[in-house]
C-alpha cells in the first residue's frame, strides 16, 4: 500500500505531463494487442501501480474534455497546509503616496483601512468507480478507459457548478431610481440587477456605469449571437468605438449553460445561465478558490460477493469565497 500511495501522488502530475505532451502510457499498446492482461496488472504488485496510473490519466483525460470555464474569474490559492476553517480579509482601502525623499527625512507610509472578514471552509469531495470481474473475463480495455475518463468529467462538472453557482444564484436588487444610485448600491455591498433598457448595447454601457472595474461577461451560449452583434454596433457617429465596444471582446465573454451528471438513474443537475439573462464581473479580487489538495485517486480490494474486481476513490479538498458585492463583484444584466 506504501507504493501505491506514493504512485497516488505522482500520478497526477504524470498524467497532465503526458496528456500535455501527447503522449500515452507506456503499456497501452501491450494491453490493447492483447501482450499483456487486465488480470495481470491488477493481479500484481507492480501490476496495480501501473492500474492506478491508467486510472489516474483517463481521470484527466476525460478532465480536458470538460473546460474549466471558470478559471478566468477566480485567483487560485494552493497550500496543502490549509486548515479546515479559515479567516479570509479582504483588504480595505489603500492610500499611498509617493514624495521626495530628503535627506534625513523619513519616508511617508501609507495606511491600509480594515477589510470585511470571511470565512472560508475546506469541503471534501469524494466519488467512486468500480471495476467488475467481466473486465477481466472478457479482457475489455475500453471500458477501464471509458470510466476513468467519465470520472474525470464529471469533476471538472462539479468544480465548473460549485465556481459559478455563487454568481448566477446570487441575489441581485434594483436600488434606487436611476445609474447613480444602483452604483453607490453596488458599492455598498448590494449586488444590482441591471433592467433591460432599449437594446443590448444600451443596457450593457448601463451596466457598466455600475461597475466600472467589470471585465469578463458570463452568459447563455445562445445570447451569444445578439451579444456580438451589440458589440460590433456599438460605435458613435464618428465611428469611435464607445464604452461598450472598448471594454468589452468577444473573447471577454465565459459561456456556461449548466451540466448535468447522470449516476444509477439519477440525474444530478448544475444550473447554469438563462437566457435573457447575463452577468458581468470583476474577474479574481473577490472571487478566490482555496485547494488543499485536487483529484487524488487510490484503488482498493473489490468486494467478491458482488463480483467487484476493484474499487477506485478519487477525492479533493477544496473552498472558495465569492462575494457578488462591492466595486469587485458582479451584477445581474437583463437582455430582454
Amino acid at each position: 500500500m506504501n507504493k501505491l500511495k506514493t504512485v497516488s501522488e505522482q500520478a497526477p502530475a504524470l498524467a497532465q505531463s503526458l496528456i500535455a505532451e501527447n503522449k500515452k502510457m507506456d503499456w497501452a499498446e501491450e494491453l490493447t494487442s492483447g501482450k499483456t492482461t487486465i488480470k495481470e496488472m491488477i493481479g500484481t504488485d507492480d501490476g496495480a501501480s501501473e492500474f492506478l496510473e491508467k486510472v489516474t490519466y483517463d481521470a484527466y483525460s476525460g478532465r480536458e474534455a470538460i473546460p474549466l470555464v471558470y478559471k478566468e474569474l477566480y485567483t487560485t490559492r494552493e497550500d496543502r497546509n490549509f486548515p479546515l476553517v479559515m479567516t479570509n480579509k479582504e483588504f480595505g482601502p489603500v492610500q499611498v503616496v509617493f514624495l521626495e525623499k530628503y535627506e534625513g527625512g523619513e519616508v511617508k507610509f501609507g495606511t491600509l483601512a480594515p477589510g470585511v472578514e470571511k470565512i472560508v471552509r475546506m469541503v471534501t469531495y469524494a466519488s467512486g468507480i468500480e471495476y467488475n470481474e467481466d473486465i477481466i473475463e472478457y479482457n475489455q480495455t475500453w471500458r477501464v478507459s471509458d470510466i476513468g475518463s467519465a470520472f474525470g468529467e464529471a469533476y471538472n462538472k462539479l468544480l465548473n457548478h460549485l465556481h459559478l453557482y455563487p454568481i448566477v444564484s446570487g441575489t441581485y436588487a434594483t436600488t434606487g431610481a436611476s445609474l447613480s444610485d444602483q452604483y453607490e448600491a453596488q458599492n455598498d455591498d448590494t449586488a444590482q440587477l441591471i433592467a433591460f433598457d432599449t437594446d443590448i448595447k444600451t443596457t450593457l454601457m448601463n451596466a457598466m456605469q455600475v461597475l466600472p472595474k467589470g471585465s469578463k461577461l458570463l452568459v447563455n451560449e445562445f445570447d451569444v449571437l445578439r451579444i456580438e452583434e451589440a458589440l460590433s454596433g456599438a460605435m458613435l457617429a464618428d465611428d469611435r468605438p464607445n464604452l461598450v465596444k472598448r471594454k468589452l471582446k468577444m473573447s471577454d465573454l465565459i459561456v456556461y449553460n449548466g451540466d448535468e451528471v447522470e449516476v444509477g438513474g439519477k440525474t444530478y443537475e448544475y444550473a447554469g445561465v438563462d437566457v435573457g439573462d447575463a452577468y458581468l464581473i470583476t474577474p479574481k479580487r473577490n472571487f478566490l478558490e482555496y485547494i488543499k489538495h485536487d483529484l487524488r485517486i487510490d484503488s482498493d480490494d473489490g468486494d467478491l460477493s458482488r463480483l467487484i474486481l476493484t474499487q477506485v476513490v478519487g477525492r479533493a479538498r477544496r473552498g472558495l469565497l465569492a462575494s457578488i458585492g462591492g466595486k469587485y463583484g458582479a451584477v445581474k444584466i437583463e437582455l430582454e
